[in-house]
């Protein structure tokens, strides 16, 4: 006669299925929490391809009050995919109930956070292959293979996503957006995959962003509203899967880039960085950001938006410990969304500055930053751009694109811009004739750009200006 299925342990709360669990240095301690009807002593034991890993067979880790058992898996190593199966017993070693949870990995959490382009837009075509090692957290508070599309507004349990109240117009609005999508490919997965194959440690991707927004509509102050606030709804995600990251990942600012805006801007970036280290406990959490890419459009907004890109290139050191890097190089699907294989570099970019602020790589570099412009000749026809931060070399060594120069309003003719064949990390630019002083020079001046200035990493050279030569 078949024994009866012991069935005093329910659903497990704590880890979720697919969970990442954040680790400190080469382990995690993973917390647990599931639903008991008996009192007795939690055992549990953890599996990886189907063994039982070493040092995790039967042991016990916690307790049952009754309503809720409770405990600590210690010293859990990074990596997984792992199995762990539950046991409650009593105290003649009786099993009282089972349970099990999939799918878990050991590694580092990103926090995805800012507009559209962050969520991804690209066409569906030609998207990241998804990874085993690289999970997301989805709006649905849900843990999977983080698979392009990552945002699915009308499925999040936090409001703050939603498009109606409505649930019956939301739950048809979410069935559509499943059948009928053709855009969401972004730059996390990339980056995730590019993580495990660099570092060999998993990835958890929290998605928080949210198209069209603005810094106003970030506002840390918004805390106390939850979920009904960008802010709040993503202090909550991170507190639902254990209140610690490896970092943030940042692409927002578009929204910005206008005239009522971009006097607030600078101020909203750095109150909002210092306030979620706060909130999290984290004062040197790790923020990596891009600085805005093109915009297909008519020129009358250039001011604002390369004020807005300048003003980005600028606190990459108040915001420290972060890091930026650049989109403005990248093709569109559309007017102003990164393509799909322009969203694959820069998930790479990214994950070259996680690799130096996360991971400690000191033979990295962060990319081409402005450093030292002069004239090396009397008569100011050669001027000389030398980048610091460059990996290597700059490329293309001939036929650079991107450079700028004015003098009261009239555009200074450049004949040349290529790279320093001896000094690889500098720019050569030969004007027509003698440039007047005080005249002004630019790199990615406009809202569109040509410009095609990398590094050996293809770490890209940001824009910047009007800087006075």
């Amino acid at each position: 006669m078949a024994q009866p299925v012991p069935v005093a342990l329910g659903a497990v709360l704590q880890p979720r299925q697919n969970a990442v669990i954040q680790r400190s240095g080469t382990v995690a301690h993973v917390a647990v929490q599931i639903e008991a009807t008996e009192k007795g002593r939690l055992f549990a034991r953890v599996k990886r391809d189907g063994s039982t890993l070493s040092k995790f067979d039967w042991r016990t880790i916690g307790q049952s009050n009754g309503t809720l058992a409770t405990g600590v898996i210690e010293s859990l190593p990074v990596g997984g995919e792992y199995t762990v199966e539950f046991e409650l017993r009593n105290f003649r070693g009786v099993v009282l109930g089972k349970a099990s949870v999939k799918g878990l990995l050991v590694g580092d959490l990103w926090i995805l956070g800012g507009q559209s382009n962050m969520d991804g837009y690209g066409k569906l075509v030609g998207t990241e292959t998804p990874s085993k090692h690289v999970h997301a957290f989805y709006f649905d508070d849900r843990w999977d293979l983080a698979a392009d599309p990552l945002c699915w507004y009308n499925e999040a349990v936090d409001s703050v996503h939603w498009f109606t109240a409505d649930p019956v117009e939301r739950a048809k609005a979410a069935k559509n957006d499943r059948i009928f999508r053709q855009q969401g490919a972004g730059l996390a997965v990339s980056f995730g995959k590019t993580m495990v194959k660099r570092t060999e440690v998993p990835v958890g991707l929290i998605v928080c962003s949210h198209g069209g927004t603005s810094m106003e509509q970030w506002d840390p102050g918004k805390l106390e509203l939850g979920g009904a606030s960008l802010y709040g709804s993503m202090i909550r995600r991170v507190q639902a899967v254990g209140g610690k990251v490896a970092g943030m990942l940042w692409y927002q600012g578009e929204s910005d880039a206008n005239k009522d805006a971009l006097p607030h801007f600078h101020s909203r970036m750095v109150n909002f960085v210092k306030a979620i280290r706060k909130d999290l406990g984290a004062p040197k959490m790790p923020f990596l950001y891009v600085q805005i890419g093109p915009f297909f459009t008519g020129g009358e907004i250039a001011p604002y938006w390369n004020g807005l890109q300048a003003d980005q290139l600028a606190q990459e050191k108040e915001l420290a410990p972060a890091l930026m890097t650049t989109a403005i190089d990248l093709g569109l699907d559309d007017a102003i969304h990164i393509s799909t294989q322009g969203q694959r570099r820069l998930g790479k970019r990214m994950a070259h500055l996680a690799e130096i602020l996360a991971h400690g790589r000191t033979s990295l570099r962060k990319g081409p930053r402005p450093a030292n412009i002069r004239f090396s000749d009397k008569n100011r026809t050669i001027l000389r751009v030398h980048y610091s931060d460059v990996n290597s070399e700059l490329y293309p060594k001939r036929d650079v694109r991107g450079f700028w120069a004015r003098f009261e309003g009239k555009d200074l003719a450049i004949l040349k811009q290529e790279v320093d064949l001896e000094k690889p990390d500098t720019v050569v630019l030969t004007f027509a004739e003698p440039v007047p002083k005080k005249a002004e020079l630019w790199y990615g001046i406009g809202v569109n750009p040509a410009v095609n200035l990398v590094d050996e990493a293809d770490m890209a050279a940001p824009m910047f200006g009007p800087v006075v030569i």
